[in-house]
């Protein structure tokens, strides 16, 4: 017996057969379907940066672009490409800036440490004896210590010549890198100047192939997720930069030594949440060490200070009012984000949550007004 296929019921039998073998298929081979789209996924990281540089520096190239276009009249054209160069350009000399002033002085400790060592561990050994001298306890001696730096030192050249194999994989990595970096900066420009165009055609094909329903809820998610991460972003780098200014003057009135350069790395390490002050912070102590112990002493007592502040006071208020989010839910998102992700996820871990937080938010309200109204 032969069976018809323009039968509804062998067509919905076809279709439930078809649908079983590839949920089997699926099944059987998630783990190689899975290592299959991560790698795919990877290979779309450039335009993962790309799209985030264009986020970032969207607000103040629109600015410009609209100040650009009051002085050039009705050319509109040229008032978007002069605002794209005037970004990029003062991100890229800050960037280049940042590098020539933070290198130098990195490089200088590391030199001092390097040459002094032996002081250094002299110096503590002096501290730590009056120390013990004071509390009863016997002395603890630091000759090997020191015996062993002096070896280290000793070997570091032969150390280097070991890694002068690796040369070359380094270097391959570096322009593979740069590649990626210059790629993700194209595509930023095409991204950001070519927004307009690129959005609606995003609405065409939402219109064509969605229901209304559904296009509107898309719509809905989409500029939830727009107003979170834009004001997430203004209100972080609004935090950091506060948060650095702050340091410096402290460091200033204190005296502490390199007020400048700590203070950049704890303004850049703080657009992370929460723990990027405190990395920051554990980086300035190694580079206050290397120059005056005593000085890293107190500048680890006024981080902890400041730290207070800014968990208290001002983060709260600049970051908190911007997102709406709580205390316990940014914790949350940036742990679980961390986790998963590393710093990348800690980045983007507070404006996830706060996204899903405002679903189940506006969802919990849904159906609680819609039971009171039954």
């Amino acid at each position: 017996m032969l069976l018809n296929l323009e039968d509804s019921r062998v067509k919905q039998w076809i279709v439930v057969i078809t649908y079983a073998v590839i949920l089997v298929l699926v099944v059987i081979n998630f783990r190689d379907i899975l290592k299959g789209i991560w790698t795919f996924m990877g290979y779309l990281k450039p335009l993962y940066i790309g799209i985030a540089i264009a986020f970032v520096l969207n607000r103040p190239y629109e600015k410009l672009r609209v100040l650009y276009g009051k002085k050039m009249g009705n050319r509109p054209g040229a008032a978007k490409v002069l605002a794209i160069l005037t970004v990029y350009l003062a991100v890229i000399g800050g960037i280049v800036l940042l590098v020539r002033f933070m290198v130098p002085q990195i490089a200088e400790n590391i030199s001092t440490f390097v040459s002094s060592a032996d002081q250094y561990v002299a110096m503590i050994q002096k501290e730590l004896n009056q120390f013990m001298d004071r509390m009863g306890i016997n002395q603890i001696d630091m000759s090997e210590v020191i015996a062993s730096i002096n070896s280290y030192l000793g070997k570091l050249d032969q150390v280097l010549e070991g890694t002068l194999p690796q040369i070359w994989k380094i270097t391959s990595n570096a322009i593979s890198g740069l590649a990626q970096i210059i790629i993700s900066l194209v595509l930023s420009i095409y991204l950001m100047s070519g927004k307009e165009k690129l959005l609606s055609q995003c609405k065409r094909v939402l219109r064509t192939y969605c229901p209304d329903k559904a296009c509107h809820k898309v719509k809905n998610v989409c500029c939830t997720i727009n107003v979170v991460f834009d004001n997430y972003v203004v209100g972080q780098l609004t935090e950091a930069l506060i948060l650095g200014s702050l340091c410096f003057i402290g460091m200033i009135i204190l005296g502490i030594g390199y007020a400048g350069l700590i203070s950049i790395i704890i303004a850049v390490t703080a657009l992370v949440p929460i723990w990027g002050a405190y990395i920051g912070g554990g980086v300035a102590v190694l580079l206050l060490l290397f120059v005056e112990p005593k000085q890293a002493l107190v500048f680890l007592v006024f981080l902890v200070i400041l730290q207070q502040v800014e968990n208290s006071a001002i983060y709260p208020r600049v970051v908190g009012n911007k997102i709406g989010l709580s205390g316990l839910w940014v914790l949350l998102g940036i742990t679980v984000g961390g986790g998963m992700f590393g710093i990348v996820g800690m980045l983007i871990g507070v404006p996830v949550t706060t996204v899903l937080y405002i679903f189940l938010k506006n969802d919990v309200l849904r159906r609680e007004h819609r039971l009171e109204r039954e």
